[in-house]
């Protein structure tokens, strides 16, 4: 039999891809992130154990291309409106956050024994978070509405805009951009990155705009079209002394501001996911290369920093900022890993002789044990808080507190809504056409705004959160609906009400028949069982032979939601 193949590059790619695959089913299953998996794959597939990787170029040039898509995507969502939309507190506690992540990280590595350059390469390699990773996880939480969420993608975009700079400059700062001053060879570089930046811009509004609207008539077109224009800034910066990362955001951030940009996206995500695995592959093949046991003890600590130091500075800073505990514990929660961008970092400054690849190794061990324990802190944030509640407490500026969370006035006999969703807002429209006072409890501070503008009472916060129970004055309401769907979160409000031995009428929503019998078992007045109601109601309909005047009545009552929303 004939195993020459097994040097080829196929056997290579092809090893990467189907060892990087079923790590990933692994990690899908234990609901873990996809990159520590690839990682993974990547040390088995290293030197050590089946020393496939690291033989060839081919790898280390897919690699690039799975950065530079990966940039090109960070680009396209990199909104300055949205950054303009969190604020100056996001911008603020972004600023700060890195500021003392970096500064303190570098103090720590050096007190490791790391050398000034590796020291620095590391400390700011511990200052960014994980955008795929916490965006992941909030989205399977279905959480990425909140309040909190917001302020930690403010966070993230604060993160990719310093990130831009430092790839704008990570010549200068390395010593690799010429022979002039460092002022000199500053300024040059800002010119060349505003130069690349602008030209970007200029040729999205008034060339891409109309190539792009061509490109968006054929879905082949409009992909083909995204990554010759990724390619070509890509180059573009080659040429210009910047690394290619650079010009592949300028084309993201170009290409963001237009209608196509969300099918761009869309598309560019499928070829991301193909050569990221090789990335982090390659990257996990480099961990053990140099001895992976020296970076243990140094990985262990530094670990430790990401995962402690940035949440509890993000979290006492929101707290200074005015913001209620639980939403500043949960935003500090999220940010506890190193990001892609760390990745990035060490392997441009590898590349250019700076660092040595115990660093890389480093890197690598510190992204695998922050990525998937600070998943785990995420999804545990509620159950964690509970532990350090009291705590947290003690430091709220409740004379200060974000304008979300205040209640126009303490309530007595009244109805308490729990999600503004669209059978929230009706019931809303219900119980005042009753003269009911009503208070709507709502975690997405758009729905809050809203109702602060329309002058509903309202509270922004969870239905998990006892605080809020206390503060919507629960003791003392007549009704209590809920269209909150999670089961757990449901059966601990009506656990509440039967503890308290509260009169209140309680009426939730079901989303399966099992659930449903639950909570009239745990108490609950009533439940809404939506397509049980839904088939009730078309049995009436099919009756009374009016579908044609009923859609018209639904669709503008729809249409009244939707301007409600």
């Amino acid at each position: 039999m004939d195993f020459t193949f097994l040097d080829s590059a196929f056997f290579e790619i092809s090893a990467v891809l189907i060892i990087g695959a079923l790590f990933a089913s692994i990690a899908k299953f234990l609901k873990q992130p996809l990159i520590p998996a690839y990682i993974l794959a990547g040390v088995v597939l290293g030197p050590p154990l089946l020393n496939i990787i690291g033989k060839g170029e081919l790898l280390d040039v897919l690699a690039e291309f799975g950065i530079a898509f990966l940039l090109f995507l960070v680009g396209i969502e990199l909104d300055i409106r949205k950054l303009l939309k969190t604020g100056k507190v996001a911008l603020s506690i972004g600023t700060i956050q890195m500021v003392f992540a970096i500064g303190g990280g570098y103090f720590l590595t050096r007190a490791l024994g790391f050398e000034s350059a590796d020291a620095l390469f590391l400390s700011i390699a511990l200052g960014f978070s994980s955008t795929i990773v916490i965006l992941k996880i909030l989205g399977e939480r279905k959480e990425t509405h909140t309040l909190y969420a917001n302020i930690v993608i403010g966070l993230m975009l604060t993160q990719d805009f310093f990130a831009v700079v430092l790839l704008i400059f990570f010549n200068v700062f390395t010593g690799q951009a010429g022979e002039g001053t460092l002022l000199m060879e500053m300024v040059f570089a800002a010119a060349k990155g505003v130069l690349l930046i602008g030209f970007a811009l200029v040729a999205a509004k008034f060339i891409l705009s109309k190539a792009f609207k061509y490109f968006a008539r054929s879905p082949e077109l409009l992909f083909l079209g995204s990554i010759s224009w990724c390619l070509f800034l890509a180059m573009g910066a080659y040429a210009l002394g910047f690394s290619i990362e650079v010009g592949s955001l300028a084309a993201g951030v170009s290409l963001g501001f237009m209608p196509y940009s969300v099918a761009i996206a869309t598309r560019i995500k499928s070829l991301r996911d193909f050569f990221l695995p090789i990335f982090f592959a390659v990257l996990g093949g480099q961990l053990v290369f140099g001895g992976g046991g020296h970076v243990i003890i140094p990985a262990v600590v530094l670990s430790s920093f990401v995962l402690f130091a940035s949440p509890i500075i993000v979290t006492g800073f929101l707290l200074w900022f005015g913001y209620r505990a639980r939403t500043s514990f949960q935003a500090g929660m999220a940010i506890g890993q190193v990001s892609e961008f760390s990745f990035i970092l060490v392997n441009l400054g590898f590349a250019s002789g700076i660092i040595g690849q115990n660093i890389v190794s480093l890197v690598a061990l510190i992204g695998l044990l922050t990525m998937t324990l600070s998943t785990y802190m995420m999804k545990y944030s509620d159950s964690m808080y509970v532990w350090f509640r009291q705590i947290l407490k003690k430091f709220e500026r409740k004379g200060k507190r974000n304008q979300l969370d205040a209640i126009p006035e303490l309530m007595s006999g009244h109805a308490i809504i729990f999600g503004y969703s669209t059978m929230g807002s009706k019931a809303e429209d219900l119980f005042h056409r009753l003269k009911e006072k009503t208070l709507v409890v709502d975690n997405n501070p758009d729905v809050i705004e809203k109702l602060q503008k329309k002058g509903i009472p309202r509270l922004y916060g969870n239905l998990n959160e006892e605080d809020i129970f206390e503060e919507a004055n629960v003791a003392g309401a007549k009704y209590i609906l809920s269209s909150v769907p999670n089961k757990d979160v449901v059966m601990g409000l009506l656990a509440y009400v039967k503890k308290e031995k509260l009169k209140c009428k309680v009426i939730v929503t079901a989303f399966t028949v099992e659930d449903a019998l639950a909570y009239y078992t745990a108490g609950a007045n009533f439940v809404l069982y939506p397509t049980f109601i839904s088939a009730d109601y078309l049995e009436d309909l099919l009756k009374e032979k009016r579908l044609s005047s009923k859609r018209t009545i639904h669709m503008k009552q729809l249409k009244k939601l939707a301007l409600a929303l």
